[in-house]
């Protein structure tokens, strides 16, 4: 994967839902997966039979009421500067989580690399 730049809203070109090629937008990956699938929120929610109630700053209610930018299993992917990986979910620079949170939910309004 490319480098990131938090400070630009432009994703890596591999930054794309493994599912429906989903690009420029915010995805989620598999949680602690060696090499993550990555999904947009309507593929997550669809593969793990979630409703799809996420708002556009990637948070969702949970089956227990909470709210949550987890989709079952799936995580914010939020790629690592280096472009090395993915951060761990509990430990993401607040630069990186600001970029992913200023991605659009679904595809088609932002430019990718």
């Amino acid at each position: 994967m490319e480098k990131v730049d938090y400070s630009k809203m432009i994703t890596p070109l591999d930054y794309k839902c493994g599912k429906c090629d989903a690009t420029g937008c915010k995805l989620w990956r598999e949680y602690q997966t060696f090499s993550p699938r990555l999904l947009c929120v309507d593929c997550a929610c669809r593969d793990q039979k979630k409703i799809n109630n996420v708002d556009s700053e990637g948070l969702r209610v949970d089956d227990d009421g909470m709210q949550t930018d987890q989709v079952g299993w799936y995580v914010p992917a939020v790629p690592t500067k280096d472009g090395g990986g993915y951060c761990g979910y509990l430990d993401v620079p607040d630069a990186a989580v600001k970029w992913w949170e200023q991605l659009p939910l679904r595809t088609g309004i932002i430019a990718t690399a």
